[in-house]
């Protein structure tokens, strides 16, 4: 049976507005619909389709994904406070053969949006890496005239966005973790989202290979779940060189979270992008 609910807050003077469903049948845990921040649309749509895992001991890999049919009880919805700051949350839990995950998304009063996947358990006694992806269909400002932007440090380039930021103008993955992406609106340039890796996000490897992807929207593409498979996470499919200059642009980000084994433990790991608004 599928849930969702309609958020409005704070209820005394909303800054956040937007849908979450979790649709039986589908695999792609909570997805987050029509997000408006401060009444200017964020995204078209939010999830998170896909987590891969691939263990040192040569088991499996796994394709795993969060849905109705794996939930522990209903989603949670609920104010947190910490450090000051208002925070939304909303959240499931789910169990995976011997793991245990929880889907947490933090909408904060400022605007940052914090989307995490936390993890504990072990299915197989050998290190591991949970390879986690979250696809953001941004529509700053509405769903045309948005253009993805690269951070290189110790880039002195200046193409008209600041020193360093790129211009993402056709479809491109992206391997190297010390960079920084953004979404903007180009006839409101000041106005857009800054993507950051988390702390415990790691880096791509041989297995999964990529950080993130720019790609253009395309409905067809939206799988809800369905792209990919253990050994391979089919994003490439998608990343054709198509025009993604002032276009309607999907971002697929990529956490690369190390679980050291260390013998037998149910300790929580997070991974997780850091979305800041700028001059929302």
């Amino acid at each position: 049976m599928s849930v969702s609910g309609r958020v409005s807050w704070p209820p005394e003077a909303p800054v956040w507005t937007f849908l979450w469903e979790l649709v039986d049948g589908d695999t792609e845990a909570i997805a987050f619909r029509d997000v408006y921040f401060l009444g200017r649309k964020v995204f078209h749509k939010a999830s998170l389709p896909m987590i891969r895992v691939r263990y040192d001991s040569g088991a499996g890999p796994y394709k795993d994904q969060l849905s109705i049919g794996n939930m522990q009880g209903p989603v949670k919805v609920f104010e947190h406070n910490q450090s000051g700051f208002r925070h939304l949350v909303v959240e499931s839990y789910h169990t995976i053969g011997r793991y245990h995950l929880v889907n947490r998304w933090f909408f904060r009063y400022d605007g940052l949006i914090l989307p995490q996947l936390h993890s504990a358990g072990l299915q197989h006694p050998s290190t591991h890496q949970h390879h986690v992806y979250w696809r953001f269909d941004f529509d700053v400002g509405g769903a045309s005239n948005n253009l993805a932007l690269e951070y290189t440090p110790g880039d002195s380039t200046n193409w008209g966005y600041g020193i360093g930021w790129r211009p993402i103008t056709g479809e491109e993955a992206f391997w190297f973790s010390n960079k920084r992406w953004a979404v903007i609106n180009k006839q409101f340039p000041n106005v857009g989202y800054f993507i950051n890796r988390g702390e415990f996000d790691g880096q791509a490897d041989s297995f999964s290979q990529i950080e993130g992807a720019a790609v253009l929207y395309r409905g067809t593409e939206d799988l809800r779940g369905r792209l990919g498979s253990p050994i391979d996470d089919g994003i490439y499919q998608h990343v054709t060189g198509e025009n993604i200059d002032g276009k309607d642009v999907v971002f697929w980000y990529v956490a690369h979270l190390n679980h050291h084994y260390h013998g037998p433990e149910f300790e929580w790991h997070v991974c997780g992008p850091l979305l800041w608004p700028h001059r929302y």
